[in-house]
Formats: C-alpha cells, sequence, structure tokens
C-alpha cells in the first residue's frame, strides 16, 4: 500500500491538464494563453511533472514541442485519467443535491422526431445542470454503443433475452401505410385517417419507399410481410425519415410508419393514415440500459421525462399508441414540460 501511496504522489493532476494543454496546443506560448497563464508559470510546472516521473515527455524546440514516447503515452492515459476524475466528480455530486452531469441519450428516428426537441427543452429549463446530449441512430447502433457506454440510455425497437441489457417497454406503435392525401382514393376522416382499411395482403400492390434492408424497420416490415405471404413492392430505399416523408408527401410513393413519427404532417394535413388490417402491424419501443452501469440521478430524470413527454405527445396529437406505465421505477416527478 505504501508504494501505492507514493505512485498516486506522483502525478498532480493541475500540472497533468497543463502538460495536455501543451499536447494539445504544440507551444509554450499557445497552451500558456489557452489556459490564462504566465509562460513561466506553465513551463515551471511541466518541469515538475517531468521530475515528479523522472523522465522526459517534451523536447522544446524554437518551433514548439515535440512529444516523447513518454509523453504520448501519458497524453492517451492522462486525458482518460481526467475525464475519469470528471465523471466520479459528477456522479459523486449527483448524489446529493440537484441532480447534475452529462448524460448521454440514443433515439431511433421516429421517436426522436417526438422526443429530442421538448426533451432538450424541458432539461434545458427545469434542470440546468444537466447536460443532455442526444445522438439520432438506428436501434442496432443504439445498442452497440450502449454497450461500449457511449450511452448512459437508449431507445430502440429490438429487445431479447440478454444478460448486459435491462430492456423496460415504453411505446407500443401501431404501424400504417402512409400516403400524401390526394394520392388516396378512399375518403380522409377528419383526423388524418382513412375511413376505410387496407387489406394486408394489397401492400405488394403499392409502390413502396422503405429504409434500407439492415434497418431494423424494415426487417419488422418484411417479416411482416413474409408472414402473410406477401413480398413488398419496394421503389426506393432510404435510410434518412425526412426524405421518405417528403418523397410521399410528393405522391411519388406510398410507406409504412408509426402515427407519432409523422404526427405533424398528419395534423397539417400534408401526409394522411390508412390502417392496415387483416393482420395490423404493431412494434414496440424499450428504453434500454446496461445492467452493470449504475444510473445516476440525473440519467434517471431524463428517462422520467422521456415517458412524461410521450404521454404528453400521445394525448396532443392522440397518437396511435399505447405508452406503458414505469412499473417498478422510483416514483421521479419531473418538472412541468416545455411542449
Amino acid at each position: 500500500m505504501a508504494l501505492a501511496d507514493k505512485n498516486y504522489a506522483l502525478i498532480n493532476f493541475k500540472q497533468l491538464s497543463y502538460f495536455l494543454a501543451l499536447a494539445e496546443h504544440g507551444s509554450i506560448s499557445s497552451a500558456a494563453s489557452a489556459m490564462s497563464m504566465a509562460q513561466p508559470s506553465l513551463s515551471e510546472n511541466i518541469a515538475k511533472l517531468e521530475k515528479a516521473l523522472d523522465v522526459q515527455l517534451a523536447i522544446r524546440g524554437s518551433r514548439g514541442i515535440q512529444m516523447t514516447e513518454a509523453g504520448m503515452a501519458l497524453v492517451k492515459r492522462g486525458g482518460e485519467l481526467l475525464r475519469g476524475l470528471d465523471g466520479l466528480v459528477e456522479e459523486i455530486r449527483s448524489l446529493n443535491g440537484e441532480p447534475r452531469g452529462p448524460v448521454s441519450l440514443g433515439l431511433p428516428p421516429s421517436l426522436s422526431i417526438l422526443l429530442s426537441v421538448p426533451l432538450l427543452e424541458t432539461i434545458h429549463t427545469e434542470y440546468p445542470e444537466i447536460r443532455l446530449h442526444i445522438a439520432e441512430a438506428m436501434s442496432g447502433d443504439i445498442l452497440e454503443w450502449i454497450s461500449s457506454e457511449r450511452l448512459d440510455v437508449g431507445c430502440a425497437y429490438e429487445a431479447y433475452d440478454s444478460v448486459p441489457y435491462s430492456f423496460d417497454p415504453l411505446l407500443t406503435e401501431e404501424l400504417f401505410l402512409v400516403t400524401a392525401p390526394d394520392n388516396w382514393k378512399g375518403e380522409i376522416g377528419p383526423d388524418g385517417v382513412a375511413l376505410e382499411p387496407i387489406n394486408a395482403a394489397t401492400l405488394s400492390e403499392l409502390p413502396l419507399v422503405l429504409t434500407s434492408p439492415t434497418h431494423g424497420a424494415r426487417k419488422l416490415q418484411e417479416k411482416f410481410a413474409r408472414s402473410i405471404g406477401v413480398q413488398l413492392n419496394v421503389v426506393a430505399a432510404i435510410d434518412a425519415l425526412p426524405h421518405i416523408v417528403e418523397m410521399v408527401s410528393r405522391a411519388s410513393a406510398y410507406t409504412i410508419l408509426s402515427h407519432g413519427a409523422v404526427a405533424s404532417q398528419v395534423a397539417d394535413g400534408t401526409l394522411a393514415l390508412v390502417r392496415i388490417e387483416e393482420p395490423t402491424i404493431r412494434r414496440t419501443a424499450y428504453v434500454v440500459r446496461k445492467r452493470s452501469k449504475p444510473v445516476g440521478k440525473a440519467s434517471a430524470i431524463v428517462e422520467a421525462c422521456i415517458f412524461k413527454i410521450l404521454d404528453e405527445m400521445v394525448s396532443r396529437y392522440d397518437i396511435k399508441a399505447e405508452l406503458h406505465k414505469r412499473d417498478g421505477k422510483e416514483d421521479i416527478q419531473p418538472a412541468p414540460l416545455a411542449v
């Protein structure tokens, strides 16, 4: 234990941060300016760090500095150490008092449309010490990023029995045929839903624009088609929801989406929904976490806000979906939402 104590004492975190600034900016003058300190003071701190470690970390020259092999190793591992220390400080602080710190959230495109802006606004307004980052990606990528801890929490349309992950049902959605109103022969109701549904088997007769075959939504659609013995007529594949919506609104094709993905367009009458029956297509979104990663207070607040905002959106736009209750979760009451 005495040896460990000695090793810990060798690294001064302030000196380490000065050295990382030197490595980033490439010269004593630039690093000192970035750190708002005098050049002699920065040089003195770097020299003390080299003396403590008994190794040369950088070679000074007239055109700047060049890292030694030891210096490059310290840049890599030292950066990881300081980032870990920042995370530790935020985690400990969040255990008491106001929730704070970074939270990274992954959302698939159809949920991102509903959630991203009101969630960011709500967190910014009501929980200013929480720094929320939202990444939009396919469900498979979200699961991978949660596993590597690039994300703290995510929403995904894939769930399976797996020790690394926990899956909590969030929202079960009905999928509709989406069309431009003038591209549909039947009558459209005042709620934007066609009065007459379409038989699932007739999907093979309509030109569809869908995502690529590797996309989770496309896999679900193709699986559904196989289960009823039809082949979908896919005339275009685009892995960008706004472009799919644009193509459908121009009456160039139809698509298959949840109501939530196009709620604003249905509300303003630029798109309409046609129910698919015999059978109906449904999918469930899940809140996903890595089981071995502790849930901080800030992350739990974000998750509670996700449920609250979706509840508000489902009610406001009369979205054809079922919101699941947060069974077994801590009863966290988020502040009023900015939606």
